[in-house]
């Protein structure tokens, strides 16, 4: 990986790290969270011949609380967001909170059933799912929009206590990552958010140092930062396979180039950078390339 240079019609590529995608799941970012984990003790419990036995749930249903409300907030922890279940209070909206819980939906009972395990690969699908369709709805802005900022969705599912004693809601949250392991404050308001320009400014994708560097993090724009995230150019569909080496750097490279001259003029002297994902990044649904411009001194 070469250096950047400060250029007028030259640009130099710089291959995006594995995991710069903005797709938390939490479903959008060099931001991905550890792997969930559960919050409660297992409930199954292995037998002397191998055989698995389900035990009695311990929490029975007229004990359940009740399901999450939408449009309710929270001040969640980055740890928080990599496990399966949260019992974070809720606060009003109006003071500071890093959760915005926008929707809350229920699995369906082919997939949710009695005596499956919440971590299973099917309820986690249906989850994520769920949530990221509900989020593209919510928060409004194109799919480029939304692959500039750092606001994402994530979600949470009753305890396996709570499973076990037919809970079946989930609940989908909105956070923005600020930095490296730290949650951003959200505002009062995110229904349509996205619409406004001045949102992707505040909550947009910068980085403290060269795009893919190994020593660059990603923060939001409202942070101390060397380059921004100016375009996220769609590099094919979720049907494409990936287009290989000449599409993804050469033709992204070029496209970021001519929307850099577009944006600022070729009269003066400017540092620009493109990013772009790695056939790793491809399989896991990222399908946009990044467009970097040095922040003026």
């Amino acid at each position: 990986m070469g250096a950047m240079f400060v250029v007028r019609l030259r640009t130099h590529a710089i291959k995006v790290a594995a995991g710069l995608s903005l797709g938390i799941l939490v479903l959008v970012a060099g931001c991905t969270p550890a792997p969930k984990e559960s919050a409660s003790s297992d409930q199954t419990t292995s037998t002397t011949s191998g055989e698995t036995t389900k035990k009695t749930p311990s929490l029975p249903p007229s004990a359940l609380p009740p399901a999450p409300e939408a449009d309710t907030c929270r001040e969640l922890r980055f740890v928080d967001i990599g496990r399966y279940s949260n019992a974070t209070p809720t606060t009003s909206c109006a003071r500071r909170h890093t959760g915005l819980t926008f929707a809350v939906t229920r699995l369906s009972p082919d997939i949710a059933f009695d005596g499956v395990r919440i971590k299973n690969d099917a309820i986690q699908q249906q989850a994520g799912e769920a949530c990221r369709t509900a989020f593209e709805a919510y928060v409004g802005g194109d799919a480029a929009t939304r692959a500039l900022v750092r606001l994402t969705a994530t979600y949470f599912l009753p305890t396996q206590d709570a499973y076990d004693a037919g809970a079946r809601w989930v609940r989908c949250d909105i956070i923005a990552l600020q930095a490296e392991r730290i949650l951003a404050d959200l505002p009062m308001e995110l229904e349509g958010f996205l619409d406004d320009d001045a949102a992707v400014a505040a909550y947009g994708l910068c980085s403290t140092g060269e795009p893919g560097a190994t020593d660059s993090k990603q923060v939001t724009c409202d942070q101390p930062h060397t380059y921004r995230a100016i375009a996220a150019l769609p590099l094919g569909t979720m049907d494409d396979s990936y287009p290989g080496e000449t599409r993804t750097r050469v033709v992204g490279k070029q496209r970021c180039e001519d929307l850099i001259v577009e944006l600022l003029g070729s009269d003066g002297g400017f540092t620009f950078g493109w990013t772009f994902p790695t056939t790793q990044d491809w399989n896991a649904g990222q399908r946009f390339g990044y467009c970097w411009n040095k922040a003026s001194d």
